[in-house]
């Protein structure tokens, strides 16, 4: 469970860039709330392709994933497989969970996912 909430964590603070985009504030994951599995509603679910994002962050998210082991991002895309409005919004651009790279959550319920354009 650690090294799920240390994925997610990183995921979250390195997508927080995309949420930033779609001007919401994210909200950080901490021990105490660790992200996906913390108590807050999802309300809506947005997929924003990697390629899509600016230069600087998509530097960031790749470092993530590099440091990112394959069992964490498995354990992070089985975890969006249990959320319905993150499975709706990946089937609606022809997705599915495995193509997921990064997620953040803002405090109004707002997930998004980043993909990876080339899965």
């Amino acid at each position: 469970m650690r090294t799920l909430a240390r994925a997610v964590c990183l995921s979250f603070a390195l997508a927080a860039g995309a949420a930033a985009a779609q001007a919401r504030s994210p909200s950080l994951p901490t021990p105490d709330n660790p992200g996906l599995r913390g108590s807050a509603t999802i309300r809506t679910a947005t997929v924003i392709e990697r390629r899509s994002l600016p230069p600087q962050l998509r530097v960031q998210v790749d470092s993530a994933i590099a440091q990112t082991s394959p069992d964490d991002l498995q354990q992070l895309r089985q975890s969006i497989e249990t959320i319905p409005a993150a499975t709706k919004a990946l089937q609606a651009r022809g997705m599915n969970s495995a193509a997921i790279i990064a997620v953040t959550l803002d405090e109004d319920g707002a997930l998004t996912l980043i993909a990876e354009e080339s899965i």
